[in-house]
Protein backbone atom coordinates (compact mmCIF):
# COMPACT_ATOMS: atom_id res chain seq x y z
CA UNK A 1 0.00 0.00 0.00
CA UNK A 2 1.69 3.77 -0.62
CA UNK A 3 2.12 5.67 1.71
CA UNK A 4 -0.39 8.51 2.70
CA UNK A 5 0.28 11.60 1.24
CA UNK A 6 -0.35 14.83 3.56
CA UNK A 7 -0.29 18.13 2.84
CA UNK A 8 1.21 20.67 5.77
CA UNK A 9 -0.23 24.01 5.90
CA UNK A 10 2.08 26.10 8.08
CA UNK A 11 3.00 29.68 8.43
CA UNK A 12 6.20 29.33 10.38
CA UNK A 13 9.02 27.74 7.79
CA UNK A 14 10.71 26.49 11.08
CA UNK A 15 7.83 24.59 12.39
CA UNK A 16 6.78 23.48 9.05
CA UNK A 17 9.96 21.57 8.50
CA UNK A 18 9.84 19.81 11.66
CA UNK A 19 6.68 18.24 10.84
CA UNK A 20 7.35 17.48 7.74
CA UNK A 21 10.72 15.83 9.07
CA UNK A 22 8.16 13.90 11.47
CA UNK A 23 5.96 12.44 9.41
CA UNK A 24 8.65 11.75 6.96
CA UNK A 25 10.13 9.22 9.51
CA UNK A 26 7.00 7.98 10.38
CA UNK A 27 6.10 6.65 6.68
CA UNK A 28 4.48 9.46 4.96
CA UNK A 29 4.90 11.81 2.18
CA UNK A 30 4.88 15.44 2.01
CA UNK A 31 4.39 16.56 -1.56
CA UNK A 32 4.07 19.99 -0.59
CA UNK A 33 3.89 22.47 2.17
CA UNK A 34 1.71 25.97 2.24
CA UNK A 35 2.39 28.86 4.53
CA UNK A 36 -1.24 30.67 3.40
CA UNK A 37 -4.47 30.04 2.83
CA UNK A 38 -4.59 31.22 -0.84
CA UNK A 39 -1.43 28.73 -1.25
CA UNK A 40 -2.99 25.41 0.33
CA UNK A 41 -6.03 25.92 -1.90
CA UNK A 42 -3.67 26.09 -4.81
CA UNK A 43 -1.31 23.35 -3.65
CA UNK A 44 -4.44 21.06 -2.67
CA UNK A 45 -5.62 20.98 -5.65
CA UNK A 46 -2.60 20.21 -7.58
CA UNK A 47 -0.87 17.67 -5.42
CA UNK A 48 -4.85 15.74 -4.25
CA UNK A 49 -3.67 15.03 -0.95
CA UNK A 50 -5.08 11.84 1.66
CA UNK A 51 -5.35 14.28 4.30
CA UNK A 52 -4.19 18.14 5.36
CA UNK A 53 -2.53 19.30 8.66
CA UNK A 54 -3.49 22.26 9.14
CA UNK A 55 -2.50 25.16 11.48
CA UNK A 56 -5.42 27.39 12.37
CA UNK A 57 -4.00 30.68 12.53
CA UNK A 58 -2.34 31.91 8.75
CA UNK A 59 -1.15 34.87 8.13
CA UNK A 60 -2.91 36.52 5.32
CA UNK A 61 -6.70 37.06 4.21
CA UNK A 62 -7.38 33.27 5.46
CA UNK A 63 -6.98 31.49 8.49
CA UNK A 64 -7.18 27.84 8.99
CA UNK A 65 -10.80 27.41 9.05
CA UNK A 66 -11.98 29.48 6.20
CA UNK A 67 -9.37 28.01 4.40
CA UNK A 68 -9.96 23.78 5.29
CA UNK A 69 -13.15 25.41 4.15
CA UNK A 70 -12.43 26.56 1.04
CA UNK A 71 -10.46 23.26 -0.06
CA UNK A 72 -13.32 21.34 1.29
CA UNK A 73 -15.68 22.52 -0.91
CA UNK A 74 -13.51 21.14 -3.92
CA UNK A 75 -12.73 18.37 -3.06
CA UNK A 76 -13.05 15.29 -0.44
CA UNK A 77 -10.04 15.26 1.76
CA UNK A 78 -10.00 14.92 5.72
CA UNK A 79 -8.33 18.09 7.90
CA UNK A 80 -6.62 18.16 10.88
CA UNK A 81 -6.22 21.09 12.57
CA UNK A 82 -2.52 22.08 14.23
CA UNK A 83 -2.23 24.89 16.92
CA UNK A 84 -1.54 26.37 19.81
CA UNK A 85 -4.95 27.93 20.74
CA UNK A 86 -7.67 25.74 22.34
CA UNK A 87 -10.07 28.67 23.36
CA UNK A 88 -13.53 27.72 23.01
CA UNK A 89 -14.50 29.87 20.19
CA UNK A 90 -11.80 28.75 17.98
CA UNK A 91 -12.80 25.30 18.50
CA UNK A 92 -16.81 26.35 17.78
CA UNK A 93 -15.47 28.03 14.46
CA UNK A 94 -13.15 24.52 13.79
CA UNK A 95 -16.77 22.39 14.23
CA UNK A 96 -17.88 23.75 11.25
CA UNK A 97 -15.52 22.38 9.09
CA UNK A 98 -15.95 18.78 10.63
CA UNK A 99 -12.31 18.10 10.90
CA UNK A 100 -10.76 14.92 11.44
CA UNK A 101 -8.59 15.60 14.59
CA UNK A 102 -7.56 18.33 16.89
CA UNK A 103 -3.86 18.33 18.07
CA UNK A 104 -2.49 20.82 20.29
CA UNK A 105 1.00 22.05 19.96
CA UNK A 106 3.66 20.61 21.13
CA UNK A 107 2.86 17.32 20.19
CA UNK A 108 4.36 13.75 20.46
CA UNK A 109 4.85 11.98 17.38
CA UNK A 110 2.99 8.85 18.64
CA UNK A 111 -0.05 11.03 19.47
CA UNK A 112 0.30 12.56 15.32
CA UNK A 113 0.77 9.37 13.91
CA UNK A 114 -2.33 7.61 15.69
CA UNK A 115 -4.03 10.83 14.80
CA UNK A 116 -3.52 10.40 10.94
CA UNK A 117 -4.36 6.86 11.31
CA UNK A 118 -7.74 7.27 12.77
CA UNK A 119 -8.83 9.86 10.54
CA UNK A 120 -7.49 8.51 7.45
CA UNK A 121 -9.57 5.34 8.01
CA UNK A 122 -12.35 7.61 9.07
CA UNK A 123 -12.48 8.87 5.67
CA UNK A 124 -12.13 5.87 4.42
CA UNK A 125 -15.10 4.64 6.01
CA UNK A 126 -16.85 7.84 5.25
CA UNK A 127 -16.31 7.73 1.76
CA UNK A 128 -17.76 4.01 1.44
CA UNK A 129 -20.56 4.93 3.02
CA UNK A 130 -21.38 7.54 0.72
CA UNK A 131 -21.25 5.62 -2.20
CA UNK A 132 -23.30 2.91 -0.98
CA UNK A 133 -26.18 5.67 -0.05
CA UNK A 134 -25.53 7.30 -3.63
CA UNK A 135 -26.02 3.69 -4.98
CA UNK A 136 -29.37 3.16 -3.33
CA UNK A 137 -30.82 6.74 -3.95
CA UNK A 138 -30.42 5.64 -7.22
CA UNK A 139 -31.83 2.72 -6.90
CA UNK A 140 -34.87 4.41 -5.20
CA UNK A 141 -35.14 7.38 -7.88
CA UNK A 142 -35.27 4.55 -10.70
CA UNK A 143 -37.54 1.94 -9.12
CA UNK A 144 -40.63 1.50 -10.33
CA UNK A 145 -43.07 1.23 -7.55
CA UNK A 146 -43.64 4.41 -5.56
CA UNK A 147 -41.46 4.63 -1.94
CA UNK A 148 -42.51 7.04 0.52
CA UNK A 149 -40.40 7.82 3.76
CA UNK A 150 -41.90 9.04 6.80
CA UNK A 151 -41.00 10.41 10.17
CA UNK A 152 -41.99 8.90 13.54
CA UNK A 153 -45.37 10.68 13.54
CA UNK A 154 -46.06 9.15 9.87
CA UNK A 155 -45.46 12.90 8.53
CA UNK A 156 -43.62 12.39 4.85
CA UNK A 157 -40.09 13.05 4.56
CA UNK A 158 -39.05 11.70 1.27
CA UNK A 159 -40.95 10.52 -2.15
CA UNK A 160 -38.95 8.83 -5.17
CA UNK A 161 -40.49 10.59 -8.46
CA UNK A 162 -42.65 7.29 -8.92
CA UNK A 163 -44.71 8.17 -6.21
CA UNK A 164 -44.54 11.77 -7.24
CA UNK A 165 -46.00 10.66 -10.50
CA UNK A 166 -48.76 8.62 -8.83
CA UNK A 167 -49.76 11.41 -6.19
CA UNK A 168 -49.39 14.70 -8.67
CA UNK A 169 -47.15 16.08 -5.76
CA UNK A 170 -43.61 16.98 -5.22
CA UNK A 171 -41.41 16.49 -2.37
CA UNK A 172 -41.60 19.75 -1.54
CA UNK A 173 -45.20 19.80 -1.62
CA UNK A 174 -45.22 16.54 0.52
CA UNK A 175 -42.93 17.43 3.03
CA UNK A 176 -44.54 17.28 6.46
CA UNK A 177 -47.65 15.75 4.77
CA UNK A 178 -49.14 12.68 6.70
CA UNK A 179 -49.60 9.72 4.43
CA UNK A 180 -52.86 9.29 5.10
CA UNK A 181 -53.71 13.23 3.15
CA UNK A 182 -50.61 12.17 0.29
CA UNK A 183 -52.06 8.75 -0.83
CA UNK A 184 -56.15 9.78 -0.48
CA UNK A 185 -56.38 7.08 2.30
CA UNK A 186 -59.90 7.39 3.89
CA UNK A 187 -60.10 8.02 7.45
CA UNK A 188 -60.85 3.92 8.07
CA UNK A 189 -58.84 2.69 5.91
CA UNK A 190 -57.03 -0.77 5.30
CA UNK A 191 -55.16 -0.73 8.30
CA UNK A 192 -55.86 -0.84 12.00
CA UNK A 193 -54.59 2.71 12.64
CA UNK A 194 -57.10 4.51 10.15
CA UNK A 195 -55.47 5.47 6.92
CA UNK A 196 -52.37 5.72 7.88
CA UNK A 197 -50.52 2.43 7.41
CA UNK A 198 -47.01 3.43 8.34
CA UNK A 199 -48.40 4.29 11.60
CA UNK A 200 -49.47 0.06 12.16
CA UNK A 201 -46.06 -0.26 11.03
CA UNK A 202 -44.14 1.26 13.24
CA UNK A 203 -46.91 1.02 16.43
CA UNK A 204 -46.54 -3.07 15.39
CA UNK A 205 -43.05 -3.16 14.87
CA UNK A 206 -44.39 -5.17 11.92
CA UNK A 207 -43.93 -5.22 8.08
CA UNK A 208 -47.78 -4.30 7.10
CA UNK A 209 -48.99 -5.55 3.40
CA UNK A 210 -51.99 -3.94 1.50
CA UNK A 211 -53.01 -6.34 -0.58
CA UNK A 212 -55.79 -4.16 -2.27
CA UNK A 213 -56.23 -0.16 -0.96
CA UNK A 214 -58.73 1.88 -2.51
CA UNK A 215 -57.05 5.57 -2.05
CA UNK A 216 -59.13 8.68 -3.38
CA UNK A 217 -56.82 10.55 -6.55
CA UNK A 218 -56.20 14.37 -5.93
CA UNK A 219 -59.42 14.70 -8.74
CA UNK A 220 -61.20 12.82 -6.79
CA UNK A 221 -61.23 9.45 -8.41
CA UNK A 222 -60.54 5.97 -6.21
CA UNK A 223 -57.73 3.92 -7.23
CA UNK A 224 -56.68 0.54 -5.90
CA UNK A 225 -53.00 0.07 -4.79
CA UNK A 226 -50.91 -2.29 -3.06
CA UNK A 227 -47.93 -2.72 -1.32
CA UNK A 228 -46.28 -2.98 2.08
CA UNK A 229 -44.85 -0.55 4.78
CA UNK A 230 -41.90 -1.28 6.81
CA UNK A 231 -40.53 0.52 10.43
CA UNK A 232 -37.23 2.11 10.54
CA UNK A 233 -35.42 1.67 14.07
CA UNK A 234 -32.25 2.01 15.19
CA UNK A 235 -29.75 0.05 16.93
CA UNK A 236 -31.32 0.83 20.19
CA UNK A 237 -34.62 0.02 19.10
CA UNK A 238 -36.14 3.24 18.95
CA UNK A 239 -38.37 3.90 15.98
CA UNK A 240 -37.50 6.23 13.48
CA UNK A 241 -39.87 6.18 10.92
CA UNK A 242 -41.36 4.19 8.27
CA UNK A 243 -40.95 3.37 4.55
CA UNK A 244 -43.50 2.70 2.33
CA UNK A 245 -43.62 1.19 -1.53
CA UNK A 246 -46.30 0.54 -3.22
CA UNK A 247 -47.87 0.26 -6.81
CA UNK A 248 -51.26 0.52 -8.71
CA UNK A 249 -52.84 -2.16 -9.19
CA UNK A 250 -53.95 -2.94 -12.95
CA UNK A 251 -57.17 -4.28 -13.97
CA UNK A 252 -57.19 -8.01 -13.79
CA UNK A 253 -54.82 -8.11 -11.13
CA UNK A 254 -55.30 -10.79 -8.39
CA UNK A 255 -55.01 -10.22 -5.09
CA UNK A 256 -52.10 -11.25 -3.79
CA UNK A 257 -50.72 -12.30 -0.24
CA UNK A 258 -46.91 -11.21 0.87
CA UNK A 259 -45.30 -14.42 -0.30
CA UNK A 260 -47.16 -14.91 -3.39
CA UNK A 261 -45.79 -13.08 -6.72
CA UNK A 262 -43.70 -15.98 -7.67
CA UNK A 263 -47.02 -18.10 -7.80
CA UNK A 264 -48.70 -14.96 -9.83
CA UNK A 265 -46.14 -15.42 -12.33
CA UNK A 266 -46.56 -19.03 -12.80
CA UNK A 267 -50.36 -18.73 -13.24
CA UNK A 268 -49.99 -16.04 -15.72
CA UNK A 269 -48.05 -18.47 -17.93
CA UNK A 270 -49.66 -21.45 -17.17
CA UNK A 271 -53.08 -19.49 -18.69
CA UNK A 272 -51.63 -18.51 -21.53
CA UNK A 273 -49.05 -21.14 -22.48
CA UNK A 274 -50.45 -23.89 -20.55
CA UNK A 275 -47.49 -25.44 -18.63
CA UNK A 276 -44.26 -24.95 -19.72
CA UNK A 277 -42.07 -28.22 -19.78
CA UNK A 278 -38.49 -28.54 -21.26
CA UNK A 279 -35.27 -27.29 -19.83
CA UNK A 280 -33.78 -23.66 -20.35
CA UNK A 281 -30.08 -22.95 -19.67
CA UNK A 282 -29.64 -20.45 -17.09
CA UNK A 283 -26.40 -18.28 -16.28
CA UNK A 284 -25.69 -19.27 -12.68
CA UNK A 285 -23.75 -15.61 -12.71
CA UNK A 286 -25.83 -13.13 -14.01
CA UNK A 287 -28.90 -15.00 -14.45
CA UNK A 288 -29.79 -14.64 -18.36
CA UNK A 289 -31.14 -17.53 -20.93
CA UNK A 290 -30.43 -17.69 -24.62
CA UNK A 291 -32.78 -17.92 -27.14
CA UNK A 292 -32.61 -20.08 -30.06
CA UNK A 293 -30.46 -17.68 -32.01
CA UNK A 294 -27.80 -18.57 -29.26
CA UNK A 295 -28.48 -14.49 -28.08
CA UNK A 296 -28.58 -14.06 -24.52
CA UNK A 297 -31.42 -12.20 -22.61
CA UNK A 298 -32.05 -11.51 -18.78
CA UNK A 299 -34.66 -13.71 -17.58
CA UNK A 300 -37.69 -10.66 -17.02
CA UNK A 301 -37.04 -9.95 -20.71
CA UNK A 302 -36.85 -13.26 -21.79
CA UNK A 303 -40.19 -14.68 -19.94
CA UNK A 304 -42.40 -10.90 -20.58
CA UNK A 305 -41.44 -11.36 -24.35
CA UNK A 306 -42.66 -15.02 -24.47
CA UNK A 307 -46.20 -14.68 -21.93
CA UNK A 308 -47.86 -12.41 -21.04
CA UNK A 309 -46.73 -12.02 -17.78
CA UNK A 310 -45.14 -7.87 -16.91
CA UNK A 311 -42.89 -6.98 -14.25
CA UNK A 312 -42.85 -4.36 -12.26
CA UNK A 313 -39.82 -3.15 -10.26
CA UNK A 314 -40.07 -3.39 -6.07
CA UNK A 315 -38.11 -4.26 -3.29
CA UNK A 316 -38.50 -7.85 -1.50
CA UNK A 317 -38.28 -7.97 2.17
CA UNK A 318 -34.49 -9.20 2.07
CA UNK A 319 -33.62 -6.51 -0.37
CA UNK A 320 -35.74 -4.09 2.03
CA UNK A 321 -34.05 -5.12 5.03
CA UNK A 322 -30.81 -3.80 3.14
CA UNK A 323 -31.80 -0.99 1.89
CA UNK A 324 -33.61 0.74 4.83
CA UNK A 325 -32.14 -1.73 7.73
CA UNK A 326 -35.09 -2.11 10.09
CA UNK A 327 -33.88 -4.11 14.15
CA UNK A 328 -37.73 -5.26 13.93
CA UNK A 329 -38.79 -8.31 13.11
CA UNK A 330 -41.40 -8.65 10.54
CA UNK A 331 -44.06 -10.87 12.22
Amino acid sequence: MDAASILIVEDEPVVAKDIQLSLQRLGYRVPATATSGEEAIRKAGDTHPDLILMDIVLKGKMDGVETALQIQRRQDVPVIYLTAYADNHTLERAKVTSPAGYMLKPYQANELRTTIELALHRAQHDRHMRARLRWIATTVRCIGDGIVTTDRGGRVTYMNPAAEEFTKVTQDEAMGMSVTALMGFPDDGATQHGGNPANQAMAEMRLVTIDDATVMSRQGEPRSIRGSVAPVVDDGGAVLGAVFVFHERVPGERHLGPSNVQAEAIWRMEERLGRPQGIINLCSWCKRVPDQSGEWYDLATFIAERSAIQFNGGLCPECMDQCFPCNGKHK
